[in-house]
Order: structure tokens, then sequence, then C-alpha cells
């Protein structure tokens, strides 16, 4: 029975013994923060936790689909909208309450990722190959 179920999982798997190999940050399908929607991830800081949420939906903003990432610290929570450009450049969109493209003549702003950091207006994320490790807030920095 065990031969069975593991021929099963050979052939499920495309009939390869060796495991599908997770996509480098530069490959296709791998996005520029090392995180897929419905991700969360906590960080500690000064001001306790800070929880970034790669938000599940889409939203329309100037006639784009954005994505959104939402930076949660206690009771408050700050919405950042951006999109990936097929060429990786990432442009932001606005921040909920503060300012969003399409609106008052506002465009969309590049996010200037250099040395591993991308930046949000006052808000930066530390990247490393797996993803997120440090975020910096007007609140302080936190570390996953």
């Amino acid at each position: 029975m065990k031969l069975v179920a593991a021929l099963l999982v050979l052939l499920l798997a495309g009939c390869s013994s060796s495991p599908v190999p997770t996509p480098a940050p530069d490959e296709p399908g791998r996005t520029w923060i090392g995180m897929v929607p419905g991700d969360a991830i906590a960080f500690d800081g000064p001001a306790g936790e800070l929880v970034l949420i790669y938000v599940d939906e889409t939203y329309a903003i100037d006639h784009v689909d954005t994505s959104a990432l939402t930076w949660k610290l206690g009771d408050d929570y700050t919405t950042d909208y951006f999109v990936e450009e097929d060429d990786g450049t990432v442009r932001w969109y606005g921040r909920r309450g503060s300012w969003r493209a399409g609106r008052h003549g506002e465009e969309p702003r590049e996010v200037p990722i250099v040395g591993h950091q991308a930046r949000f207006g006052d808000r930066v994320i530390t990247l490393s190959d797996d993803g997120p490790v440090r975020l910096e807030t007007p609140d302080g920095a936190f570390t996953g």
C-alpha cells in the first residue's frame, strides 16, 4: 500500500523526485516583496507588534487594479496601494486616507528599491531573499 501511495505522489508531481525550486527574487512569478496575497508577517518593535499584511484582493485606483499592503499596529491601520509592472518597477498608487493617484492631479510614484530597501513615503521595508525582515515607520523600527 505504501508503494502505491508513493507512486501516486510521483505521478502527481510530474514523475520528478526532486522538489520544485522556489523562484529567486528576479525570476518570473516571484513578487518584489517575497510575499503572496493573503500573507501576514508579524514584526516586533518599540510600539509593540506590527503586522504587515499583503491584502488578498485588488483595488481599482486611477483605472488600474492595484494590490495593497496593510500595516497593522494595535488598532491603527495604514494601507498602501501598489502595482508591480512587468519590468519589475513598483509604482505606489496611494495611501488610504492620504493621497491617491488620479485625484487632484496626483500621479503614481515609483517606489525606490535601493540596497534591499523599498520606501513608501515615511515607511521603509527591508527585504531579504525570503521576504521582508525589517520595517521602519514613524513609530520606530520593527524586526521579524
